[in-house]
């Protein structure tokens, strides 16, 4: 699994459009063509010659998997690496399961701005024959094996947005691409809430708050160094 960071204003398909050839990440099972094995096993889901569909799907505070639609909340969460992200993920059906990339962003409706993350996965094949990012609910969001199968995407210290980064809406997008190049894009409305309770909840809206400095301490899960206002 490789993930990359990428910030700044650019559209984001054109982020996602890929690395030349030869920085690709591999995809994980041996290539386009190369036989499937046990460290793949999902294989293709559905139909090749059908348009590639994807449902958003993000993690809970609980560390539930739930859908992710147009004008939902959106679990502003503690990572293990610090600050505050948001973990998006995806079901997905006529792509191949194995070496997909998967590319989630926040963009703020005023500045503009984006932050964004992009990591290759292997999906799950579920029972109805889509697969979906993680490997089934976790009790613990701190799993570093279940978050890492999804978007990690970072979004405080807030030092990019034009408001406070919860109970505002925002505009997410999601892309995916799989190792036969064939892409799927999701936009929707959602509205970041910092979702853990009692001093983590606090630490969230200080760090997630428009005209946060960067140096500010907000509680000692915040993740970074200095005095509070």
């Amino acid at each position: 699994m490789r993930a990359l960071l990428f910030v700044g204003a650019m559209p984001l398909l054109f982020l996602a459009a890929g690395c030349p050839e030869d920085e690709a990440p591999p995809a994980t099972d041996g290539g386009a063509d190369a036989p499937l094995t046990s460290v793949c096993p999902t294989g293709y889901l559905g139909d090749p010659d059908a348009e590639a569909e994807i449902e958003l799907r993000a993690l809970r505070a609980d560390g539930t998997d739930v859908p992710l639609n147009d004008g939902d909340d959106l679990a502003v969460l503690f990572p293990p690496q610090g600050g505050r992200v948001s973990f998006v993920g995806v079901r997905a059906m006529n792509v191949d399961g194995c070496g997909m990339q998967i590319v989630g962003a926040l963009r703020d409706p005023r500045s503009k701005q984006i932050r964004l993350d992009g990591r290759t996965v292997n999906l799950r094949r579920e029972p109805d024959g889509w697969g979906t990012t993680g490997r089934g609910t976790t009790t613990n969001i701190e799993d570093s094996a279940e978050i890492g199968d999804y978007s990690n995407i970072p979004l405080c210290p807030n030092q990019w947005a034009d408001q406070d980064v919860f109970d505002v809406g925002f505009e997410l997008e999601v892309v995916v691409t799989d190792r036969r190049k064939k892409t799927a894009t999701r936009k929707i409305t959602v509205v970041p809430r910092c979702a853990e309770p009692g001093d983590k909840e606090t630490a969230c809206r200080c760090l997630c708050r428009n005209g946060y400095v960067l140096g500010e301490t907000c509680g000692e899960d915040a993740g970074v160094d200095g005095a509070a206002p």
